[in-house]
Parts: structure tokens; sequence; C-alpha cells
């Protein structure tokens, strides 16, 4: 007799396994029928968790989501300003760099852009609207001097989203860049 599975354990069964069919085929050339051969169940089984590949996709998104959203979080907990803000952007260049890193598929020619775009979107809302935060209190207890703090983190974030993305980048010089660009709005 077959043990049946959790039904959350299997729908992270079915998410693991397609992420692993995306990175070797790419996400228009898995199709449903694949997933469900990988893992070796009914068709309408995947149908009872997912209404779509593309819900796979949301999913698969999410879950790199819920690691980032768990890394800015860390650095929400330092107790003074300086060291939320140092913690936040260390915590972001690392989180950025390993969702790259899961975003990478087997070979070059593998198309995963449309996970990377959910993800990385997703991503830099949740860093912008954290350093937005961390910004707008600088500027209320008077160590930053940020006019528009919504832009500057978009623009922050989005600098070390696109250098993170190199297979070659380096944190602590990103890091130094990015605390470089803050120092400037220090208030003497």
């Amino acid at each position: 007799m077959r043990e049946s599975k959790d039904s959350e354990e299997r729908k992270d069964e079915f998410i693991d396994a397609a992420e692993k069919l995306f990175k070797e085929n790419g996400i228009v050339d898995t199709t449903v029928n694949a997933i469900v051969k990988e893992m070796d169940v009914a068709k309408g089984l995947f149908y009872y968790y997912f209404k779509s590949k593309d819900d796979v996709i949301d999913a698969i998104s999410e879950k790199y989501n819920t690691d980032f959203k768990e890394s800015i979080r860390k650095s929400m907990n330092q107790d003074d300003f300086d060291s939320r803000l140092d913690q936040f952007i260390e915590n972001s260049i690392v989180s950025f760099k390993n969702m790259w890193g899961k975003l990478h598929p087997d070979s070059e020619d593998i198309d995963l852009s449309i996970l990377s775009n959910r993800s990385v979107d997703e991503a830099k809302k949740i860093a912008v609207k954290a350093l937005q935060g961390i910004l707008e209190e600088g500027n209320r207890i008077g160590k930053l001097a940020v006019k528009n703090a919504k832009g500057y983190a978009e623009i922050l974030i989005s600098g070390i989203c696109d250098l993170t993305s190199k297979e070659d980048a380096d944190i602590e010089e990103i890091k130094s860049m990015i605390e470089d660009l803050i120092s400037k709005s220090r208030k003497e």
C-alpha cells in the first residue's frame, strides 16, 4: 500500500521537480506532462495543486522570495540605525547574489527569464520598501538628508540587483560602493 504524503509536502515536490526541469530544459520546453513524468504521478494530481504551469512558476518565485524576505527581516533586528542600515545593505547584496545563483540554468541556452523577472521584480519591491523605511527613519532621527527616500531606495536596490547578477560580482566591492553613495546623504 502506498503511503500518502502531506499536502504541502507533495506540493513542494511538484515545485522542486518543476524547478529542476526548468533549469535543465527551460520553462517553455518543460511541459506539465514532463513534470508529472518526473514525479511518476497522474496528471490530475498536478491540477489538484496548480491551475497551470504558470502557477508553478509563481510558486517557485514565492519560494525564492520567502528566503529573501527572511534575510531582509534579519537586518531589521539591529538595535541602532547605523547597524540596521549596514546589515540591510549586506543582507540585500548577499540575498540578491543568492537569488541570482538559484536562477542560474544548467546551460547558457536555457531561458529562465519568466521566472527570473518575476522573482527579481518581487525581491526588488521587498527590498525597496524596507530600504525606504530605513532611509525615512534616518531622516527623522537626523542622520540622513534624503529628499526622496523611495526614489533613492529604488536606485540603490536596482544597482545592487544589477551588480550582483554578474557571476564575478565582488560582494565587498558592491557593499563599499553602496555605502559610499549613502554616505553622501549623511548629515554632518
